[in-house]
Order: C-alpha cells, then structure tokens, then sequence
C-alpha cells in the first residue's frame, strides 16, 4: 500500500458523501490535534479524470480538520475505484463512528439504497450487516422529524430517559395519532421507561383505546395488572398451549434469539465488536452442532 502527501487544496469531497454535518466542536478537536501531531491516519482518494485532482473516497473529516489547521499537504491513499465502491466504503465508515447518531445512519443508508437503486438485502451484503439491521434504521425516516432526531444509540445499557432505536420501533406504531405519541415520548422521558415497557403501553394504548387516559396518567408500577390483560384471551392460550408442548431447551433457545436481535454491532464499540465476535463464533460451533445432530435424529425417524 503505497501513500502519497497530496495538497489539500488538489483534493475535493464527494457530493454524493452521505455524511452532510460535521459537529464544529469535534472537528476543531481533530484540527488541533492535527496541528499538534499531523494527520496519523491516511485518508483515501481516487483520481479525477483529465485533472490533477482527486476526489476523496473516505476521510473527509480529517480533511477538514487537516484545512483548518492550514495543513498544506495530507497522506492519501490513491484507489481507482467505481462510483458504486466508493458510496459503500463511504457509508461503512460512516456507520461504525460512535458519533454519528441512529437518524444519521438512516439517512445515509438512505442515500445510498436510493442512489444505487437496491434492496435492503443487497445494501445489507454490501456492508455485512443484517437485512433487519437496515430495515431498522431505515424505519427511523418514518417518525416524525422532531422525535427521530432524539434518538441515540444506547446498545445493552439502560436507556436512563433517552430514546433509543427500539424505543422508536414502537413509537412509529403511532405516527397515525402525533398527538399521543408526543405525549408518550414525554411519558418516557420524565419517567424513564424502557423500551420493552414501552412497548407494552403502545400495545395497551391502541387495545384499550377507551382507558387511554389511565394508561397515561399512571405511574408505570401501577400498569402492571394491566398489562397482564392486554393480550385477548384466544392469543394468550394459544402462547401458553404453544410454550407447553416444546421441551425447556427449545423455548431457553427461543428467548435467546429475541435477546440476539437486540445487539447491532455498528452501535458498539470496537473492542465490543471483537469480544462480541468471539463469543458468536463459539455459538456458531456450538449450533453447527446441534443441527448436525438434529439432522441425524430427523433421519433416524424418516
């Protein structure tokens, strides 16, 4: 990997970059680093046709900070790459920043899929994520302005007020009714609700439509009884009946599913990602396994 010092001002950025904000009192950090100790890390370019110029592919922060600092020349790595690559690796870089907020990412993974005209499948296998990862954040554009921009990214710690992703999957359940869904948000904050019982009083506001004034004048702790009603009497017997007729292991194997579904790497830090990977490739051997010996017993009773 060959690195060239380029000026800055033979460099231009991407129109196309989907990050449009940069926070000014983070990038006057970077800059006064960078005049301190210089650019550490090369940021990438690729080559304008029939000018000696160059377009960056990622990096545009540093380059930023690196002008504010009236840095002269920048290290770059020079890529020939295709319109469609450059878009991917600049949406990877801009998915794994721990200061980019949820509604952020969605924009930018919306530019992306509208501009290379894919499925939420394909932008998954580009960036080597999941397909519901991306529907996820992809749902975030649906709720109102004001209320996706008060999301944040709280992955396994207490939400403390905030809104978080799963927080707004409920919410969007609302969009129809703005009015009890502003109230709800302030419910959450100024009673610090968890996602998971919101999602419990969005489920009994739109069952219990004519006690909607209860549900929300209520102290949380006072709900509960409640919520043990919210479900009809059929749905609940059919999940007792259902849970009854499988063995312990299949249900603990169930719940461990639902719990995985809440874990995103891109909002981790990395030294979590890399525990993270870890521990799932241990469970990966450990289910290869199991659906090995599922195979064989299935077979045995063919």
């Amino acid at each position: 990997m060959e690195i060239e010092l380029i000026e800055t001002s033979r460099i231009v950025e991407d129109e196309y970059q989907p990050r449009k904000h940069y926070d000014s009192e983070s990038l006057q950090g970077l800059a006064d680093s960078i005049k301190q100790h210089g650019v550490l890390q090369p940021i990438t370019v690729k080559p304008l046709s029939n000018v000696n110029m160059y377009m960056i592919v990622t990096g545009e922060r540093r380059w930023r900070a690196a002008q504010m600092a009236n840095v002269e020349v920048i290290p770059c790595i020079i890529k020939d790459v295709d319109p469609d690559e450059v878009l991917t690796q600049q949406l990877i870089e801009n998915l794994q920043r721990e200061d980019l907020q949820p509604l952020e990412k969605a924009r930018a993974l919306n530019i992306v899929k509208t501009k290379l005209e894919s499925t939420n499948r394909e932008i998954a296998g580009r960036l080597g994520i999941s397909e519901r990862t991306v529907g996820h954040l992809l749902d975030l554009l649906e709720l109102p302005g004001k209320i996706g921009e008060q999301v944040v990214s709280s992955p396994n710690r207490p939400s403390d007020g905030q809104l978080t992703e799963k927080h707004a999957r409920f919410l969007k359940q609302l969009n129809d009714e703005p009015d009890l869904q502003n109230a709800l948000v302030e419910k959450i904050r100024n009673e610090k609700i968890t996602s998971d019982q919101t999602g419990k009083l969005v489920k009994a506001l739109k069952n219990r439509p004519d006690q909607r004034e209860e549900i929300m004048t209520s102290p949380m702790d006072h709900l509960v009884e409640f919520f043990r009603g919210i479900d009809t009497p059929n749905s609940t017997m059919e999940t007792t009946k259902d849970q009854e007729s499988f063995h312990p292991g299949v249900q603990h194997i169930q719940e461990l599913t639902e719990a995985l579904n809440d874990f995103h790497p891109m909002e981790m830090h990395p030294n979590d990602v890399r525990r993270m990977q870890d521990v799932l490739t241990s469970l990966k051997l450990v289910v290869d396994g199991l659906l090995r010996e599922c195979s064989l017993e299935l077979e045995n009773h063919s």
